[in-house]
């Protein structure tokens, strides 16, 4: 048996002649950058998530640093943000010129500790708060938002993880000043490199945006071509655009496969006496980006017994941000980083996309099941 953690080969091979035509298009009309087919994906997704405007960028990285940018994050502001998340949720806020202020998770979901959030909005004790949708599920927005409005501080949802999720039927970005978007090739929906996207119902927000991610082009000075402020170089290529275009049709069908996959996980799991699979939480629907389970003292011994059966797996995270080299002098804490901690110990991701077989699944949750100390 051989089930790696990835397969991106299964998907090309099943949609090839699809991002082939797609490719092909984009280099027939020779418009590589900024070509008709961004415009395209940028209102595709503003509509998927009922937003009014979207810009399409280089990175889910650059997508943090210019909504934080335009949203008048100033030099040295503070941000708060989950310890638990991919490096980019915290360097973002250092390359926009903020300061990260780590914030523990909760036990059970893995999610932003919204106590916390709200307290240190409430005290102004922070300037902006980037709210992480971690693995597939929402955290809580709404009263943050709704805080945040009264005191005057930024919101930004990082939604890289979260494409498809809502939480009481609404989509990441409804409570928030913008929503970003990653198209890394390990997310649910992936460009064939790095690829990002701000989202955002504030249309001065959004022409900010634009204007940064191209070297600061005021595109509508009367002067012509006047540069207005110091931006970016953050473009998605045409090609880019053209692929995940196409992938958007299948985001719904590839949603349910996941969501299908993860229900054969969790029966595998529910009575497992060691074993803990993710918990939904209530209101919410989980589009399982990543299948995390916990395996508290055990972990790794587990995703040694996993690998001896053939069955790739990941950690998602091995470490807190707060405790990352490049965050040693450039952060503060929001109390203690205890749940964080223990969950850098405990979650162990399983495979899970679209293209694995009902047989690949099953002999995942038979390896599952056969696992003891």
């Amino acid at each position: 048996m051989n089930i790696p953690f990835m397969r991106l080969d299964r998907q090309f091979a099943a949609h090839k002649d699809a991002y082939m035509a797609a490719v092909e298009r984009v280099f027939t009309h020779g418009r590589v950058l900024q070509g008709p087919e961004v415009g395209e994906f940028e209102e595709r997704l503003a509509s998927f998530f009922g937003l009014a405007g979207a810009a399409a960028v280089g990175s889910g990285t650059d997508a943090l640093v210019l909504a934080l940018r335009a949203a008048g994050l100033q030099l040295g502001g503070k941000v708060a943000v989950t310890s638990l998340s991919f490096v980019a949720s915290a360097s973002a806020i250092a390359l926009a010129g903020g300061k990260p202020v780590f914030v523990d998770i909760e036990p059970e979901h893995n999610l932003n500790r919204e106590d916390v959030l709200l307290e240190l909005v409430d005290k102004r004790a922070v300037d902006a708060v980037i709210v992480v949708h971690l693995y597939g599920q929402m955290a809580e927005t709404q009263d943050l938002r709704r805080l945040a409005r009264e005191r005057g501080v930024i919101v930004i949802e990082d939604a890289a993880q979260a494409l498809g999720a809502t939480r009481h039927g609404n989509a990441p970005g409804r409570d928030a000043h913008a929503v970003c978007l990653s198209f890394d090739p390990t997310k649910v929906i992936g460009a064939q490199g790095s690829g990002g996207m701000v989202l955002s119902a504030d249309a001065d927000l959004m022409e900010r945006v634009r204007r940064l991610r191209y070297h600061g082009l005021d595109k509508g000075h009367p002067e012509g071509r006047v540069y207005s402020e110091i931006g970016h170089n953050s473009q998605l290529p045409t090609v880019q655009a053209s692929l995940l275009n196409v992938k958007m049709d299948h985001e719904a069908e590839w949603r349910a496969r996941r969501t299908a996959i993860a229900s054969a996980y969790t029966a595998a799991l529910d009575s497992h006496p060691l074993l803990t699979p993710p918990q939904v939480r209530e209101g919410n629907t989980h589009i399982f980006h990543k299948y995390v389970l916990r395996a508290p003292g055990i972990r790794d011994d587990l995703a040694a017994h996993l690998k001896a059966q053939g069955i790739g797996t990941a950690v998602h995270y091995t470490k807190g941000l707060h405790e990352q080299p490049c965050f040693a002098d450039k952060h503060e804490l929001a109390g203690d980083m205890v749940e964080v901690g223990r969950a850098c110990g405990e979650v162990l991701s399983l495979p899970i996309y679209p293209e694995l077989t009902d047989g690949e699944v099953g002999e995942v949750c038979t390896a599952l099941g056969a696992y003891t100390v």
